[in-house]
């Protein structure tokens, strides 16, 4: 079992490196399989990973059966620990950091536990008073509460003030009416709040507030308040709402209605289309029965009798939360062109191949037929070439479909992972798959968070920014037994986003193959989650990421190393000439 929780505009939900960082409870390593390729030289990062190995053989000792000698012993070994972390020395080599500073607080968690189980509970509370000095966690009161571990501590005063202390964190960041649940309507005050909450952790953490330069972020406040007073039930207040994120221009900071809404908002019927060549065309219909009425290969001409490029500057770019120009375009034909009311159905005019105008009318959800698209898609190519489409990173089927098909991976003669279609996830998924290609260790690539700490900001103001892998951050190393060497091709375009753009990166800085396609989504980075008052939600980017040479990415995009792009022919011919030129490209290269 391991139990982490570190400071949310420092850690990063898709980084593992930053997931084992400070803050973090740990009882064993979370992630086994990454290990830090550091430097021949002592580093913090060397000493944070030789503490956590104590802590690993601490437990060990501190076994279920362990008797109180090995108690004893784990706890002299961790005394050792801190005695070396009070040096004058590594106090120093901690500065900035987070991972060996981090284990300060995770030695005195350690303590606590064992002097616990020795019954010395004065000893047990002065380690975890010791711990807070670090930080207050509201998940780590949570397991102190309800841990076994501390159970025989529960009527201690100073353990009750412990716990009270911890969740000082969780009432002052939680909104002032984030827990209101949904209702048709809501209070002005609680509107007021709702608005308030976004603006202001904006306003503190949001960290490209650069790529909007005319972007008047008080007067925008002044403009949504009387917007959101005069919003009077819950689905006209977020309306209002969903409308502020996208100012910021930023596709990791959003607003999201209350569950109860969705259908409201976002119902559309499973049609999938795109831009190509300044035409709105139908890419695939994913209901066998809507298949009868709509084709792939039909141009979208109007929406209810609104020209479709009217209909998607007016209706639709005003709520698109989106970091480039080629993800908006994406969004605005793609994602949310249809989306909408599901109790009012669609008229699409649609012009066919050969010109035929019509129109359809038909219902944005209720489809019985849905016809699932292939996820991970594997198959062997003529020429000895393996293709993989990695559709996400959302969890680990990705890498398990990856693994199954290694064997015949293993034995090509070439690779394609088409990433065209991954909209992100978690980064640690995308790094198990590279593990799959290399044997370097991943470069790791400067990170940067806000820190415009008050007793700076009383000096004058400034926007402060510390990164978050500082002081030759190493490579992270993998672990995996198969390594396949031969060539890949990456197919990338505007739908590659986010932890799918982090895979193209560390692609890239391994210098493993080439790309090919079009320019990414341009969008990564830390969101902070929010709630918001009736159920509804929020998101806000904290964190910067840049490419593994210190440039900028988000806001533009990564260029493909050969640029490909389809015209209406090829979409109309069902010809996937980005998936052509890179078997061509790798043809080449023999």
């Amino acid at each position: 079992m391991a139990f982490c929780y570190a400071r949310p505009f420092l850690v990063d939900e898709k980084d593992p490196m930053l997931r084992t960082s400070s803050l973090c409870l740990l009882v064993s390593l979370l992630f086994p399989h990454f290990s830090l390729a550091a430097p021949a030289a002592t580093t913090g990062y060397d000493e944070a990973s030789r503490i956590q190995q104590v802590r690993q053989q601490v437990e060990v000792l501190a076994s279920k059966d362990a008797r109180p000698a090995d108690l004893r012993q784990g706890i002299d070994m961790l005394e050792a620990e801190l005695a070396w972390l009070g040096r004058p020395q590594s106090r120093e080599l901690g500065v900035g950091n987070d991972f060996l500073y981090g284990r300060g607080h995770d030695v005195r968690y350690d303590l606590a536990r064992l002097y616990t189980r020795l019954g010395e509970k004065e000893k047990a509370l002065d380690s975890l008073e010791g711990m807070q000095r670090f930080a207050w966690i509201p998940n780590a009161a949570f397991q102190l509460e309800t841990s076994d571990a501390f159970a025989t501590l529960r009527g201690e005063p100073r353990f009750a003030a412990i716990l009270a202390r911890g969740r000082i964190a969780e009432r002052i960041w939680t909104g002032p009416a984030a827990d209101v649940p949904y209702g048709e309507r809501l209070s002005v005050e609680q509107r007021i709040a709702g608005l308030t909450q976004f603006w202001s952790e904006a306003r503190a953490s949001f960290v490209h507030f650069d790529h909007v330069p005319d972007l008047d972020w008080n007067r925008v406040y002044l403009d949504f308040l009387p917007k959101v007073m005069a919003a009077e039930t819950t689905e006209d207040y977020y309306r209002v709402m969903m409308g502020l994120a996208p100012l910021l221009q930023d596709g990791h900071t959003n607003i999201y209605p209350p569950e109860e809404l969705l259908d409201r908002f976002f119902a559309r019927p499973p049609i999938v289309t795109e831009l190509v060549e300044d035409r709105v065309l139908v890419r695939r219909v994913d209901s066998a029965s809507l298949a009868a009425q709509v084709r792939a290969g039909d141009e979208l001409i109007a929406i209810d009798g609104v020209p479709v490029r009217r209909h998607a500057e007016e209706g639709v770019a005003p709520f698109v939360s989106s970091s480039t120009p080629q993800d908006k375009l994406v969004r605005m034909y793609g994602y949310q062109l249809l989306a909408g009311d599901a109790r009012t159905p669609l008229i699409l005019t649609l012009r066919d191949a050969k010109g035929r105008v019509r129109d359809v009318r038909l219902a944005r959800g209720g489809y019985q037929d849905l016809r699932q698209p292939e996820r991970f898609g594997f198959r062997m190519l003529p020429g000895g070439v393996a293709y993989f489409a990695l559709d996400h990173f959302e969890d680990d089927a990705g890498v398990k479909a990856f693994v199954a098909a290694l064997p015949r991976i293993l034995g090509a003669r070439a690779l394609v992972i088409d990433l065209r279609n991954n909209g992100g996830g978690s980064t640690g998924f995308s790094w198990d798959i590279l593990g799959y290609l290399s044997t370097a260790p991943i470069p790791q690539p400067p990170q940067y968070v806000r820190s415009d700490a008050p007793h700076q900001r009383a000096q004058g103001d400034a926007v402060f920014w510390m990164p978050t892998n500082r002081f030759g951050a190493p490579g992270l190393a993998q672990a995996q037994p198969r390594v396949f060497d031969g060539k890949v091709a990456v197919l990338t375009g505007a739908r590659t986003f986010s932890a799918g753009e982090d895979f193209v990166l560390a692609f890239n800085a391994l210098k493993r193959g080439i790309t090919v396609g079009a320019a990414t989504g341009g969008s990564t980075g830390q969101p902070l989650f929010m709630k918001l008052p009736g159920g509804g939600s929020a998101r806000v980017c904290v964190k910067r990421d840049l490419t593994a040479d210190g440039r900028d990415f988000v806001g533009k995009g990564i260029l493909p190393d050969v640029e490909v792009h389809e015209s209406v022919d090829t979409v109309r011919a069902n010809r996937d000439v980005v998936l052509e030129r890179a078997l061509a490209l790798l043809k080449q290269s023999n």
